[in-house]
């Protein structure tokens, strides 16, 4: 017995991955250097900790408000590691790669009252519809483009990955070209289903020009209806505004302000976990959360787990973020157990 017990406590505390896709390293950047000079270095450790921040926040309009000239002035500190990559090619640019401290970023945030991000990030799932002149086709898993490039890039910039679709015959099946450039979302989200994601970034991109596009963008996932923007403008910008729109719009959601007092407790209890893999992914899955402060098991038996979480803010806020995710599923609703909701519990069930 004392053996069972320990192992989930040594589980429940070590750092597991979420999930093999979407993996995105949150906490290191790299920056294109033209000596290895200090002055040099000190500048890119500052304009790599500058691309940190942005994944972490998850916010560019909160990181745009923010004293940054006194933020950057601590990247030097929160160093952990650094080295130069020389190409092997004359032509290819010398990088500078820089990981920073992890908890003493999230501390440094937490001072200066910046919204956090945690690492349970959802994977964009991108149905992207192309229009090229007499080309049409379909952005795929296959495919090797530019465009695709770009998405990516844009994507691990903003600390979240995607994942393009095999388009292949069991996506025909449910889905067409069409159907994608008229953004019609019931066969668009059936054909989502089979893919491990719950959020999916649809796009309609027209060349109206050499390099004129017009991109219609529409975020769906998180319980919401979709959103739409427009851009209209050079093809790279309006990729990178597609992926910054949708970021933005996920971390709003799910990324507190970690500077104010609120705090309060919930109770998660969560069904069919039914073995030790099982509860390591959701121990690993909720400590991950952005609102989760501490976790704490509080039970244990062969079908399900409870465990007892501090918060920054609200337990909406917490069932907020596992809507965009795809661990846990709603099993009923949650229901106050103390006057003013201050502690709740939140009841789910363990997702394959």
């Amino acid at each position: 017995m004392k053996q069972i017990v320990l192992a989930i406590v040594i589980l429940g505390i070590m750092p597991l991955p979420v999930q093999a896709i979407g993996a995105v390293e949150l906490y290191e950047a790299q920056v294109v250097v033209s000596s290895q000079s200090p002055e040099e270095q000190a500048e890119a450790v500052k304009e790599a900790f500058q691309k940190v921040l942005l994944k972490v926040t998850g916010n560019r309009h909160a990181l745009a408000e923010a004293p940054l000239a006194s933020l950057l002035e601590e990247a030097s500190n929160l160093v952990q590691q650094f080295r130069y990559n020389t190409p092997e090619e004359e032509k290819e640019a010398t990088t500078f790669w820089v990981r920073f401290d992890p908890r003493g970023v999230r501390q440094l945030l937490r001072q200066r009252g910046l919204p956090m991000w945690g690492r349970a990030r959802p994977t964009l799932l991108l149905w992207v519809a192309i229009e090229d002149g007499s080309q049409r086709y379909l952005l795929d898993a296959s495919i090797a483009s530019p465009i695709v490039e770009t998405l990516k890039a844009q994507a691990e910039s903003r600390g979240i990955a995607v994942l393009f679709p095999l388009w292949d015959l069991e996506d025909q099946s449910q889905l067409s070209f069409t159907d994608v450039w008229g953004n019609f979302p019931e066969p668009i989200l059936a054909a989502s289903n089979r893919y491990p994601t719950s959020v999916q970034l649809v796009g309609r991109l027209l060349r109206q020009g050499v390099d004129d596009w017009q991109a219609r963008w529409t975020l769906y996932g998180g319980a919401e209806p979709g959103r739409s923007w427009h851009i209209e403008g050079e093809l790279e910008p309006a990729l990178r505004a597609g992926i910054d729109e949708a970021v933005d719009v996920i971390a709003a959601r799910v990324a507190p302000v970690t500077g104010n007092n609120s705090q309060s407790s919930v109770q998660v209890r969560v069904t069919e976990v039914t073995s030790f893999m099982d509860y390591a992914r959701l121990s690993s899955y909720l400590s991950g959360l952005s609102q989760v402060i501490a976790i704490q098991p509080v039970q244990l038996s062969r079908t399900e787990a409870k465990f007892r979480l501090k918060l920054q803010g609200g337990a909406e806020a917490l069932a907020t973020s596992i809507q965009f995710g795809r661990i846990l599923a709603q099993a009923t609703e949650g229901e106050a157990t103390e006057p003013g909701g201050t502690n709740t519990e939140l009841n789910y069930r363990l997702l394959p």
